[in-house]
């Protein structure tokens, strides 16, 4: 919204007395210009703060236009707490959120998660610069934190892992997690366009899906965008 910040806000053409009218008609046109060039949609729970009834109106739009809806809530709390979270994250109809491994309950999560058909995809390489001192540099079960997290990442059956493209994460970092986790798990990989990262990484992923964010969800012409970096992931992946 123009009132939180300066840059990278929702359009003047969409902004009312109402907030969640604002944010609600910026989103439902936004899905509907990237449906044909994107698989997935994932709201950040931050920007719906105080809003979070337009949530589900926007979880079946991103249905309608044919993509999975991702949370991206980073859940992270006790078990009791969590129960709640993933209760009303599964009402709104997500097919899947974000989870911070902090707590250590991963594995109770997943089951809880998975009792309501929802999927786990866990921080496990964040993209910001200060997780290279505690995803990588600090120590988890004698490896690096970031493999640690993998490896109860594939005890627990979850379903991904959230991971940067940025300049700090190596080339070996994601080979590290690919070899320590299924096939099977997707690869959320954050960090493209403002944050500068190497979308080349991706090859690196057996199930990547990347995450374009504010590189197209604030540009003049999101569908052309998302059709630039839908054609760049298919050239990558030949």
């Amino acid at each position: 919204m123009p009132k939180q910040r300066k840059t990278s806000v929702i359009p003047s053409r969409f902004i009312s007395d109402n907030d969640a009218n604002s944010i609600l008609n910026f989103c439902l046109e936004l899905i509907n210009k990237v449906g044909d060039y994107c698989c997935s949609v994932k709201p950040n729970t931050q920007y719906f703060l105080g809003r979070t009834n337009i949530l589900k109106e926007i979880v079946k739009e991103i249905h309608k236009e044919g993509m999975l809806a991702i949370l991206d809530h980073k859940l992270s709390d006790i078990g009791s707490t969590n129960e709640s979270a993933i209760f009303w994250i599964s009402e709104m109809g997500f097919d899947a959120f974000t989870y911070s491994p902090f707590p250590g309950n991963i594995k109770e999560t997943v089951v809880k998660s998975h009792e309501r058909g929802l999927a786990v995809i866990v921080l496990t390489l964040m993209s910001n610069p200060e997780a290279e001192n505690l995803m990588v540099n600090s120590r988890l079960d004698d490896s690096p934190f970031y493999l640690g997290i993998a490896k109860r990442v594939a005890d627990a059956d979850a379903d991904g892992c959230v991971i940067g493209l940025t300049d700090f994460v190596k080339d070996k970092y994601i080979q590290n997690i690919q070899e320590a986790v299924s096939d099977k798990v997707i690869f959320l990989m954050q960090g493209v366009g403002p944050q500068g990262g190497a979308i080349n990484k991706v090859k690196i992923a057996k199930n990547p899906l990347v995450s374009v964010g504010r590189e197209v969800i604030f540009s003049e012409h999101p569908e052309e965008r998302a059709q630039e970096f839908q054609k760049i992931l298919q050239n990558l992946a030949r």
